[in-house]
């Protein structure tokens, strides 16, 4: 018999130790400011914490998803029946001259300032991607030629089993903005990067050189949006081409469906003017894709994780 919704949170207080929010509003926790309620959310602020509640979900067997930052996410209009965890688990070590440990929940920026302040070098091109460490080696984040993945050498993860398991690079199946844990929903406890020695100067020049390019083409930081909605295509010969490119050419610049628009300034980031639903969203991008698709017979694929109301628990 399933158990009645309202004794998860007398459980999870059991297990846990602490006590669950209750019917909170996704859009706070959304860069695109969209979303409907989740029945339940917690924060955890340490590993333990965080294996904890995903361990009180599988035994509730309550649909639950792991947020970080709130970037590169869409919430359903209805919100989400079951647990959002927000990763605040967070850390940076350096283990040696040339790695560095960083936990799931940890903030790019977190590490774009360590790495400066310490003279490392190696993961500059990660100045000015939003979000977590968990989020980012999850969907292989990257800019500039450059992404995580390549610069993740082991790691631990959760696996639904709720053992902790200890993995190597080649554990993650990295392609383009893409790691077997989009699959799998294992959780990712820490990372380790590899790293090497710099002079901070020569770090922080190379940041702000990065800082500098994203602005150029990506809306202002206060932006509603989920940074670029579509991943770039790779063409029937082989060529990897900008989304925004094909989007432009297709004349995609200044469609909008209720509140939700084309950003003027790029044609792969679809942006919240205000009051802008899901669906909203959700039809803009069917709408581009279908212009790309007449115009240069190619299907984009979203690079935006859209998060249904209802997860099955297997």
């Amino acid at each position: 018999m399933k158990k009645p919704l309202e004794d998860f949170s007398l459980f999870f207080n059991k297990k846990i130790g602490k006590p669950l929010f209750r019917s909170i509003p996704l859009s706070q926790y959304s860069n695109f400011r969209i979303g409907g309620k989740a029945d339940f959310f917690f924060e955890p602020k340490t590993i333990e914490e965080l294996i904890r509640s995903v361990k009180a979900a599988n035994d509730f067997k309550i649909p639950f998803y792991i947020i970080g930052g709130g970037y590169n996410i869409l919430f359903h209009d209805r919100g989400f029946r079951g647990l959002i965890i927000k990763n605040h688990a967070a850390g940076i070590e350096q283990s040696s001259s040339t790695k560095i440990k960083v936990i799931s929940g940890t903030l790019l920026w977190d590490i774009i300032n360590f790495c400066i302040e310490n003279g490392l070098s190696g993961l500059e091109f990660l100045a000015g991607i939003p979000g977590t460490v968990g989020g980012a080696v999850c969907g292989n984040a990257g800019a500039f030629g450059s992404e995580i993945g390549q610069c993740l050498l082991e790691a631990c993860v959760l696996g639904k089993n709720n053992s902790r398991k200890q993995v190597k690079h080649d554990y993650f199946d990295f392609s383009y903005r893409f790691s077997r844990l989009k699959k799998s929903r294992e959780v990712l406890l820490w990372a380790v990067f590899s790293i090497r020695s710099s002079i901070r100067e020569t770090v922080e020049a190379a940041v702000r050189s990065h800082l500098e390019q994203r602005e150029n083409k990506h809306p202002p930081y206060d932006t509603a949006c989920a940074g670029s909605y579509f991943k770039n295509p790779t063409m029937p010969n082989g060529e990897k081409i900008p989304a925004a490119k094909l989007l432009e050419e297709a004349g995609a610049k200044n469609i909008s469906v209720g509140g939700a628009a084309v950003y003027s300034g790029h044609s792969n980031f679809i942006i919240n003017q205000g009051g802008a639903t899901a669906e909203d969203v959700l039809r803009l991008a069917a709408e581009l894709k279908d212009l790309v698709r007449k115009n240069f017979k190619v299907e984009l694929e979203e690079e935006v994780i859209f998060l249904p109301e209802d997860l099955s628990v297997s």
